[in-house]
């Protein structure tokens, strides 16, 4: 994405041109969320906490604040279902036996 272009295609098969502004590129860490829902719409909160050593996270800041219709929320959870499966069969397995490996070599 040099230009910060995509194309992307819909379950119908039309294709998408989707633009990605510089300043967003970057994008956010987070490592929590927060869900609600009203009968009309669901937000999300992603969160970023912060840890002091090996304590309880101590503050958090909301990074980002996305609101979604419900049909959207269930494409969404589809698409992430199936994004983890492929993960988990392709990447995970080989990938946290050797963190493990590591953490476990660095604490010896």
């Amino acid at each position: 994405m040099t230009e910060g272009n995509t194309h992307e295609a819909l379950p119908d098969g039309t294709k998408l041109q989707i633009r990605l502004p510089p300043e967003l590129e970057a994008g956010v860490w987070s490592n929590f969320a927060v869900v609600r829902h009203s009968p009309y719409e669901f937000t999300l909160d992603f969160i970023r906490l912060d840890f002091s050593g090996k304590q309880s996270p101590r503050r958090g800041v909301v990074v980002q604040r996305v609101n979604m219709s419900p049909q959207f929320v269930e494409q969404l959870i589809s698409a992430l279902t199936d994004n983890m499966s492929k993960f988990a069969s392709n990447l995970a397995p080989s990938s946290l036996e050797s963190l493990g490996e590591s953490d476990d070599d660095s604490d010896a």
